[in-house]
């Protein structure tokens, strides 16, 4: 009997040390696979999560992910959970440097067989070459691939390994630089279509505070929702993947994917740490 798991995300889950201009530093749960699967989750799909932590991830964290999305897909290991540090900039300008501690290899961590079923898988960003390895032993299965600057240099530099993870997803979310750093192109639309034609069947680039543009063989512009004060813009783009997901994997319209998805990015908008519990 299959487990009737809608979505299946696999990726990181981390300890998030955000620091502020100034130096003032909080620690969050973080990890984009654990954002996108509370998102998911709380939009209303049936989720299971692919990951690894440490013996060091906080028993309380792991109980609060685990009352909202299924974690038999979570591997505890000897040794420390991966780190992320998020720091903001004066200028507004984000570094992300990470310690990856039991979190290598991610593309094999192993999926459980109940999980198999699942109408729609989700890379969260990992190295390159783990998203391919993930893409590869879930050949013929609807799969999503998600991106961030963390790997801008490989966007940048290993062309053909790029459109190889494109040509094999079904649906990709790079933002506006991922997008046009990945292609090459110089706009948006350029660098949507040059993902379609490499084989991605949607692409959807998230724009910040100019929205959302989507391309599955027409192009549709959204606006972003207002916030009236944003807390911590930190995991918004996977606030929103997963808001869009829950509704893509009950084969919703695209403009009500979108309109979860950029409901859920608001949400997570306005309250610290990426997860959207």
């Amino acid at each position: 009997m299959g487990s009737g798991m809608e979505l299946v995300v696999l990726g990181h889950i981390s300890i998030d040390h955000i620091i502020f201009p100034g130096g003032k530093e909080i620690l969050r749960p973080g990890g984009a696979a654990a954002a996108v699967a509370t998102s998911a989750a709380l939009s209303g799909a049936k989720v299971g999560l692919v990951s690894k932590v440490g013996r060091d991830f906080p028993t309380e964290w792991m109980q609060r992910l685990s009352k909202l999305v299924d974690t038999r897909g979570v591997q505890v290991l000897e040794g420390k959970t991966a780190h992320i540090y998020m720091i903001y900039r004066e200028d507004g300008s984000v570094d992300a440097p990470v310690d990856m501690g039991v979190a290598r290899l991610m593309g094999e961590t192993p999926i459980p067989e109940e999980y198999l079923d699942a109408r729609v898988f989700h890379i969260s960003p990992i190295p390159p070459e783990e998203q391919l390895k993930v893409l590869k032993r879930l050949e013929g299965k609807r799969v999503a691939v998600d991106f961030n600057p963390t790997y801008m240099e490989a966007y940048r530099t290993e062309k053909a390994l790029m459109r190889e993870i494109i040509s094999l997803s079904h649906t990709v979310f790079p933002n506006e630089r991922e997008a046009l750093t990945i292609t090459e192109e110089r706009d948006i639309r350029s660098a949507a279509m040059k993902m379609v034609e490499w084989g991605a069947e949607t692409v959807i680039i998230t724009r910040g505070e100019r929205g959302v543009l989507v391309y599955d063989g027409e192009f549709r512009e959204f606006p972003a929702l207002p916030v009236e004060d944003i807390v911590d813009p930190t995991g918004a783009g996977d606030a929103f993947a997963g808001g869009f997901l829950a509704r893509y994997v009950r084969g919703d319209d695209i403009e009500e994917c979108v309109r979860q998805g950029l409901l859920r990015a608001r949400e997570v908008l306005k309250k610290e740490g990426s997860w959207s519990i």
